[in-house]
């Protein structure tokens, strides 16, 4: 038992969760839990934290401006996945280790997502309410098998997703930075039952091209901000499902907008937007969009995977090199 370093929880599922905390004061006596129910920004956030040695941060803001009022902290351990919110060139200059474990929540966004695209392609989204309403639409939808889907970003969620995909036979066009070797696809072919023969790596545009599904798996970086925008979406077929549970501002929501009123028989879902909460945000107003509020790795397992991670992270950690 730890009896002398401060650990300050500032994710509220975390705080909230009576096994996470319970596994976290086994090894520590002296923790602070994020207990408003609440999303901490600036001055909170800075005075939750500022006491803290070592803290578990979810999607909160660790810029250099906030960090560097926080004199004491040593450890960051990471409560999910994306390391965008934290400044990583700060801890590195600084010396503050970082505890993070990548795709530990990748089953769970995976599942969310394949979720929103059967949705967008059986057009179901409104159909609960049109029947309370005293409707009875008829309206008509696609089948999931053998669609071509474009899956942006081939980390462990996409790969995760290209496993669910599997029993409906699609083709899976993917871009990625790295370049995946022949017999990395095939070993991963192989171990998840996909026939070679339907899954490739293309280039941004034959992906965008091709696809009748776009799916998001990037990280907000410099060079994905604003990457889907109005050139980008003219390029998806006019019926594209496109959905992203990977990060807000990877999409320019008001192009998006744009697109989806152009095209009525297109469709996005998306769990993740540039400002959360939403409010006022367009894309609610149109009939072919949906959307979730970030919860995409919140299910029991997730969570508790992502906590016993978090709660490692505190001691197994790395320094920022």
């Amino acid at each position: 038992m730890n009896a002398t370093e401060i650990v300050a929880v500032t994710s509220r599922s975390f705080s909230k969760n009576k096994f996470l905390v319970g596994e976290l004061k086994k090894k520590y006596s002296n923790v602070i839990l994020n207990e408003t129910g609440k999303t901490l920004r600036d001055d909170s956030l800075i005075e939750f934290l500022k006491s803290a040695d070592k803290v578990i941060i979810g999607i909160e803001d660790l810029s250099a401006a906030n960090l560097s009022k926080l004199s004491n902290l040593r450890v960051i351990s990471k409560y999910g996945v994306g390391l965008n919110n934290i400044d990583l060139d700060f801890c590195k200059a600084n010396g503050i280790k970082l505890g993070f474990v990548p795709g530990v929540n990748k089953q769970s966004v995976a599942e969310l997502t394949l979720t929103l695209i059967l949705i967008g392609l059986k057009k179901i989204h409104q159909n609960h309410f049109e029947i309370r309403q005293g409707e009875w639409p008829q309206t008509k939808g696609y089948e999931l098998k053998g669609k071509t889907v474009g899956i942006l970003g081939f980390g462990n969620i996409g790969q995760t997703l290209a496993q669910l995909l599997s029993p409906f036979q699609c083709k899976i066009n993917f871009f990625d930075v790295r370049n995946f070797q022949i017999d990395e696809l095939d070993n991963f072919c192989l171990k998840n039952h996909i026939d070679i023969k339907n899954i490739n790596q293309k280039s941004m545009n034959d992906v965008l091209v091709e696809s009748d599904i776009i799916s998001i798996h990037l990280p907000l970086n410099d060079e994905t901000e604003d990457m889907i925008n109005a050139d980008v979406l003219s390029k998806l077929k006019p019926s594209a499902v496109i959905v992203n549970t990977a990060r807000g501002g990877i999409v320019v929501e008001e192009d998006l907008a744009n697109f989806l009123r152009i095209y009525d028989d297109s469709f996005a879902a998306f769990d993740v937007f540039k400002e959360e909460p939403v409010i006022n945000n367009n894309l609610f107003n149109l009939k072919n969009f949906f959307g979730t509020s970030h919860r995409s790795s919140l299910t029991y397992e997730g969570i508790n995977s992502m906590g016993m991670a978090a709660i490692k992270g505190l001691d197994d950690n790395i320094e920022i090199k």
